[in-house]
């Protein structure tokens, strides 16, 4: 008899108590919180044409030790098999129980895994974050990629002063600058939104701040976008009644400036979206107040982490966040699958190069010619 089963339930309730039991043995991300994900699958799968999968593994007293939240989707003729992400989650982190992984890691369970998959042409788990190896062990055939880039995590001191010591002093210095150029326009309050009324406003504010700055940028922001940002307020929603996440509004004389959505667990908080008025308040620095003002926040609600998330802007460093790095893990199945798994590289390649190029002209153009200085 297999000490372990191993089942296809697309019906799986990531509400369950299985699965917060699970979810708060595997150490995993508020990415992969009951909530988030039940979010994902109801409000944003349909309207991207993504359809629900998940295979999970028991033991032999029926407790649940592993669980792959997936969608199945297509890529024009390519069929793309995802962990549950669909551009939303920073990062993805397995639901496997630790003191099972060594036993689960054996090659027969990974190919009953994969067979319980059923067919695809490419598998693809995005921004694992720190090791790929736990996916490595459960997905026959799989192979993990580093990111070009990295994810940056601030490591929370008992106090704001003992954490603000630890910052570069110019850096504390421009903060400070800010802070008292910004003194004039009125009492300055960070509040978390807890009236479900609120949530709608609140968020339609943090869109129409990001839509300024994205435009002045000529970026890409996923909150534009209809379908995302219907997920987003629904998530937004179900954190005020106690999901994953919190919203809180940064108020200057008693008017909103800036607004953000971040993710929270027991032991830190991830930055998610911020929108600030970039319009009224231009030479503020707000980006970076937001973020001061919320790691000043989590360090008094007794945060051991505040998570900069992906991307290597360079004020991660400023305010003293290390890199992790993320991988990537795919599993070609057949010849398209190949394809487009290198067709993928060479426009993730291209685009990077043209972010560079597209950077470095306009800081040439902000910097002064000869005799300008």
């Amino acid at each position: 008899m297999e000490p372990y089963t191993v089942r296809r339930e697309d019906d799986f309730d990531f509400t369950s108590d299985e699965y917060e039991d699970l979810y708060n043995r595997a150490g995993a991300t508020p990415f992969q919180h009951g909530r988030w994900l039940t979010t994902l699958y109801e409000t944003l799968a349909p309207r991207r044409g993504a359809r629900k999968l998940v295979v999970t593994v028991r033991d032999d007293r029926g407790r649940l030790v592993l669980a792959l939240p997936m969608v199945r989707r297509r890529e024009g003729p390519l069929r793309l098999l995802e962990l549950a992400d669909l551009g939303v989650n920073d990062y993805a982190a397995p639901l496997l129980d630790p003191q099972h992984a060594a036993l689960l890691a054996g090659d027969g369970l990974a190919r009953r895994v994969r067979s319980a998959l059923g067919g695809f042409d490419l598998l693809r788990i995005e921004r694992v974050v720190d090791s790929p190896d736990p996916f490595l062990a459960v997905l026959a055939g799989a192979r993990a990629k580093r990111h070009a880039y990295s994810t940056h995590l601030i490591e929370l001191a008992g106090t704001v002063e003992e954490w603000r010591a630890g910052l570069p002093p110019p850096f504390a210095r421009h903060l400070e600058r800010k802070y008292k150029r910004l003194r004039p326009k009125g009492e300055r309050r960070l509040r978390v939104v807890t009236d479900p009324a609120e949530v709608g406003p609140a968020m339609d504010r943090l869109r129409r701040f990001r839509a300024a700055r994205f435009a002045e940028r000529r970026g890409t922001d996923l909150v534009q976008e209809e379908d995302f940002y219907a997920f987003y307020c629904a998530a937004a929603r179900h954190s005020v009644r106690g999901g994953p996440g919190r919203l809180v509004v940064l108020e200057v004389g008693g008017e909103a400036v800036a607004v953000a959505f971040d993710l929270v667990d027991g032991t830190g908080e991830l930055f998610l979206l911020v929108g600030y008025d970039v319009e009224r308040l231009r030479n503020y620095s707000l980006g970076l107040l937001i973020v001061d003002e919320l790691v000043r926040d989590a360090i008094g609600q007794g945060r051991r982490y505040f998570d900069l998330t992906v991307g290597d802007e360079p004020y991660k460093a400023d305010f003293g966040a290390r890199p992790r790095p993320l991988f990537e893990i795919r599993v070609a199945r057949t010849p398209l699958g190949v394809a487009g798994m290198l067709a993928r590289d060479g426009y993730l390649l291209t685009r990077r190069t043209a972010k560079r190029a597209v950077l470095a002209y306009e800081e040439r153009r902000r910097s002064p010619g000869p005799g300008e200085g």
